[in-house]
């Protein structure tokens, strides 16, 4: 049976300097919480300049519903009575999630690039 030594075609093992795709590639968990709260940042933020366009175009008639945006609701309850405003959600709501997101997406680019 032919036996491979995996040892010698590891970059790090033999000392040779590690291209800049394999040193973040090489990250040690930070590409999947990276890669997931950019996605939820990317779809807020989109969401979010919808709707303006959508209260734009209508003339900030926050009566109308654009049904692009996620439900809000106040506190914990998920009943119809308990939605937010559309004012409240595109206003302070969704640039909310949008500032969390990004806060929190901060410390792993900061440690990612910081290798």
């Amino acid at each position: 049976m032919l036996e491979v030594d995996w040892q010698k075609y590891s970059w790090a093992q033999r000392g040779q300097s590690v291209g800049s795709i394999e040193k973040y590639l090489d990250s040690h968990g930070e590409i999947v919480p990276i890669t997931l709260l950019s996605l939820v940042l990317v779809f807020l933020i989109s969401v979010e300049i919808r709707e303006i366009l959508f209260y734009r175009k209508n003339g900030w008639n926050f009566d109308l519903d654009s049904n692009v945006g996620l439900k809000v609701y106040n506190g914990d309850s998920n009943s119809e009575e308990d939605l937010t405003s559309n004012k409240s959600r595109v206003c302070y709501g969704t640039p909310f999630a949008i500032a969390v997101c990004a806060i929190a997406l901060i410390p792993f680019v900061v440690f990612l690039f910081s290798k």
